[in-house]
């Protein structure tokens, strides 16, 4: 393909999304959840697996040894800052958004070093942010049993589950979930409470690194 028809695709792609309003998060908004998600190594290499061709969930699912709900959080969250998309229901390929991003770094491979300690650095930042801020006033021993008991309900852990694909606002919890606006504010309040899920806006919930390290340890089947 000549660099005329990519920038050609490339804009096509941009327009339609923009159509699709998939391009309306706020500027700052828009660059803290990239930030967010390329904080990641294996969703940056989900990127680069892509950039060399298309993948279906099982293909991801083996080439990066990973369970089905690890797995679903990191395509979601890829997804949802559109740097890759799907191309029919269970088949993924790089976007326009992708391809600029691996343009823009080395594309060296990180070590298996260097990826677990950018992984510990992103979580170190958000807990200290958390405890800054005031959110981790519970003793080690309360805050284990708070989430012991926040994931002994299992439309939580559901839920949590649903948030690890994707941010979700308060409705379509409760649509999805099929809650009064009782129960929908309480186990919000539960996850949110326990570290599991944060506000992002007024109404839009998404996961937290503690909800994320809940997912990657947590059999599929306890769900």
């Amino acid at each position: 393909m000549s660099d005329d028809d990519q920038i050609k695709r490339r804009q096509e792609w941009y327009e339609k999304a923009k159509k699709e309003g998939k391009l309306n998060r706020d500027p700052k908004e828009d660059h803290d959840a990239k930030l967010k998600t390329l904080q990641n190594p294996v969703r940056r290499n989900i990127i680069k697996s892509l950039n060399e061709k298309k993948m279906t969930f099982d293909e991801l699912k083996a080439e990066f040894d990973l369970d089905n709900m690890p797995l679903k959080l990191h395509l979601g969250m890829l997804e949802d800052t559109l740097y890759i998309e799907k191309e029919d229901e269970n088949t993924y390929v790089i976007t326009p958004r992708g391809e600029e991003y691996l343009e823009s770094i080395e594309t060296k491979p990180a070590s298996k070093d260097e990826k677990l300690d950018d992984l510990k650095k992103r979580r170190d930042e958000w807990y200290e942010k958390a405890k800054k801020e005031g959110k981790l006033k519970r003793n080690p021993t309360e805050d284990h049993r708070a989430g012991l008991k926040a994931m002994q309900n299992p439309v939580r852990r559901h839920m949590l589950e649903a948030f690890g694909e994707g941010k979700m606002n308060y409705d379509e919890v409760k649509e999805k979930f099929e809650l009064n606006d009782v129960q929908t504010k309480l186990n919000l309040d539960m996850l949110e409470d326990t570290l599991y899920i944060e506000k992002e806006g007024e109404r839009t919930y998404v996961i937290t690194p503690r909800g994320e390290a809940f997912l990657a340890n947590v059999d599929e089947h306890h769900l």
